[in-house]
């Protein structure tokens, strides 16, 4: 259920129960009366909390968001940072791996 429902429905809870208090008024029942009443009250203030709920959450999660993108940039950076890297070692072995070659053909070379 979402909140703009759960928010609607107490709102009409509310209204019901003020009718019903009314009603327990004119029939002369003050102690049902004082049940519509507070009941009333209570689905007002829920209806209030939902409503605060619905805005603290979208401002919850636009700061998820913008934690998650930050957290993606970073993660992009030191992806981009190893990745270089990585690129830099395979230069390296490949520089070290045609030396050791070099030196292997130069002693098949040599001694004979």
């Amino acid at each position: 259920m979402t909140q703009t429902l759960g928010r609607r429905i107490a709102i009409a809870l509310s209204v019901v129960n003020i009718a019903g208090a009314g009603f327990a008024i004119a029939s002369s029942e003050p102690w049902h009366a004082g049940a519509h009443i507070s009941l009333a009250l209570v689905f007002a203030f829920a209806a209030t909390r939902l409503k605060a709920g619905a805005s603290n959450d979208v401002a919850g999660l636009q700061q998820q968001l913008d934690d998650q993108a930050a957290a993606i940039e970073d993660a992009q950076a030191k992806l981009a940072l190893q990745s270089t890297q990585l690129a830099e070692l395979h230069e390296r072995v490949d520089f070290a791996e045609r030396m050791l070659a070099q030196a292997r053909d130069r002693t098949k070379l040599g001694p004979s």
